[in-house]
């Protein structure tokens, strides 16, 4: 079963007393995605909506009626002419629905969507949307003048997250002051023997240096009582 993805480009929330609110949004077939109709039209080349309404809306437990794809003719009654366009209808879950209206409140739209489009009636059969291979290309093809009305068995919605960055001083002063850097304990035994081995050595030369002193101050005694004598 093909799957057709759609990017949002607005939307609007209607809400009626004693209804259940309806998330509309304008869409277009998203890009790089591609279905040919049986008018010889483009989807991508018309343009669409897609109605989200609570699921709890007068649905009932057990229901499979996800949704619906609508193809819907050009008019040309001289009093209400108007270009081919199509519409998607969603029945979501209650609690989904307040998310996705959540998010549009906050001025974002869902980045991508995907539909599930047409009935299976086989594992390789769905009527009304298929593919069709011409000049070696494969192209997902609606067959919208035997099967205007396409049943939606699912559908995904890939909303945005906003991570918020670091602002530009804050990332500056991370990046120019470095932290306060921490000695390991092997590195703090090292300096302690470099200090016990620089202590034993100072203790050895002052000794040395004594020794030393002594002798020539006995030296100097003996040669000075030797002079005495001889005067």
């Amino acid at each position: 079963m093909p799957l057709v993805g759609f990017r949002p480009t607005k939307a609007r929330l209607i809400i009626e007393d004693s209804k259940a609110s309806v998330l509309v949004m304008k869409v277009i077939v998203y890009p790089g995605d591609s279905v040919k109709l049986a008018t010889g039209d483009m989807l991508e080349e018309l343009t669409g909506v897609v109605r989200v309404r609570s699921k709890d809306d007068g649905a009932r437990n057990g229901t499979k009626d996800v949704g619906s794809l609508v193809y819907i003719a050009e008019s040309d009654a001289a009093a209400d002419s108007s270009a081919a366009k199509y519409q998607i209808n969603i029945a979501m879950g209650s609690a989904k629905f307040d998310t996705l209206v959540r998010v549009a409140l906050s001025g974002r739209l869902p980045t991508k969507f995907f539909v599930d489009a047409g009935e299976r009636i086989s594992r390789t059969e769905t009527p009304g949307l298929g593919y069709e291979v011409r000049g070696g290309k494969r192209t997902k093809f609606w067959d919208t003048l035997a099967h205007r009305t396409l049943l939606v068995t699912n559908f995904s919605f890939i909303l945005p997250i906003d991570v918020p960055e670091p602002r530009g001083d804050e990332a500056t002063a991370h990046e120019t002051v470095p932290g306060p850097s921490v000695a390991t304990n092997a590195q703090v035994a090292e300096l302690i023997d470099d200090l016990l081995v620089f202590h034993g050595e100072t203790k050895h030369t002052l000794f040395a240096l004594m020794c030393i002193l002594g002798i020539l101050a006995v030296a100097a005694l003996v040669i000075g009582l030797v002079l005495f004598q001889r005067m």
